[in-house]
């Protein structure tokens, strides 16, 4: 591990390995995470362009009534795709990521993510912006298509970054804030990407999400480090109950039953949060500290 912290220069280079890449549409990428292969609605945001009065097969919900009412003839409102969506990275940059035993720390790879798909929503012409957070410290950018409201936000979740100094918790509150922000700033129809831990989400952040996804599109993506998953066998090992805590929890790592009970911990946690996004109709996707971020996306259909 070469630096504890993530460097613009090499975050804005991601660009150069997307060329020619794209995002894959949700409905595809949801279907190959669940297996769900039913149609979903339509990816792009619909648009109001006119009220015209009302002709065979349009569609009754569309109909205007005060101006029926007004004419006396039934008119129906008249709606567009929309040829662009906005695209907005949320990225978590908390102690509870400041933490990796391979490659690079868990908060690192959270900004590779961010940037790889950044990149690539500019190689199709849509607008980029986000949300990066460290625990009650927001920076949100405003979706834009110039290559610098990109580079701003990278710049701001870098500057977060650094702020962090040692492992810690990252309170339920601090994601509610954040989703509850991204209610009141995110337009319709835009495409969300949630990138951090997510494991510890709650009922009220499942609320917040479930908000969010009526008028969006989102999908979640998990950063893990392997340690996190399973436990060396590496003799007596001293683990701190919590990053809070300084009492000192011993295990013997050299014992099956002690590792397996690890890796349930771990695998029921990563469970619950599966559930919870699954019955939103949402994508979930891991992504390991020690993996090529940029493969990892491609192999699990989020770029292609």
């Amino acid at each position: 591990m070469s630096t504890l912290y993530s460097d613009i220069g090499e975050l804005n280079a991601l660009r150069f390995h997307v060329k020619q890449k794209k995002l894959v549409p949700l409905q595809q990428l949801l279907a190959s995470n669940t297996g769900d292969h039913h149609a979903l609605r339509k990816g792009r945001g619909m648009t109001f362009s006119e009220v015209r009065q009302y002709q065979p097969g349009d569609d009754v919900r569309h109909i205007d009534w005060r101006v029926t009412a007004r004419t006396q003839k039934v008119h129906t409102k008249v709606f567009t795709e929309e040829h662009e969506r906005p695209t907005v990275l949320v990225a978590e940059q908390s102690a509870a990521l400041f933490f990796g035993s391979k490659v690079r720390l868990k908060s690192a790879q959270a900004l590779n993510i961010a940037a790889l798909i950044g990149w690539t929503a500019l190689q199709q012409h849509e607008r980029i912006g986000g949300l990066c957070f460290r625990g009650d410290r927001h920076h949100w950018i405003a979706p834009n298509r110039p290559q610098h409201t990109l580079l701003q936000f990278l710049e701001s979740a870098v500057d977060l970054q650094k702020g962090l100094k040692r492992p810690g918790a990252c309170p339920n509150v601090f994601w509610h804030q954040s989703l509850k922000q991204l209610t009141q700033t995110v337009k319709p129809g835009s495409q969300l990407f949630l990138i951090g831990d997510l494991l510890d989400f709650d009922t009220q952040a499942f609320e917040w999400v479930k908000k969010l996804r009526s008028h969006n599109e989102i999908t979640a993506i998990h950063v893990f480090d392997p340690l996190e998953k399973q436990l060396p066998s590496s003799g007596w090992l001293s683990l701190a109950r919590s990053f809070i805590s300084d009492d000192l929890l011993r295990l013997d790592s050299f014992r099956d039953q002690t590792r397996k009970e690890y890796s349930q911990g771990y695998e029921t946690r990563w469970h619950n949060c599966q559930q919870g996004f699954r019955a939103l109709a949402i994508p979930l996707i891991e992504v390991g500290t020690d993996e090529s971020p940029l493969k990892s996306l491609i192999q699990q259909n989020v770029i292609h």
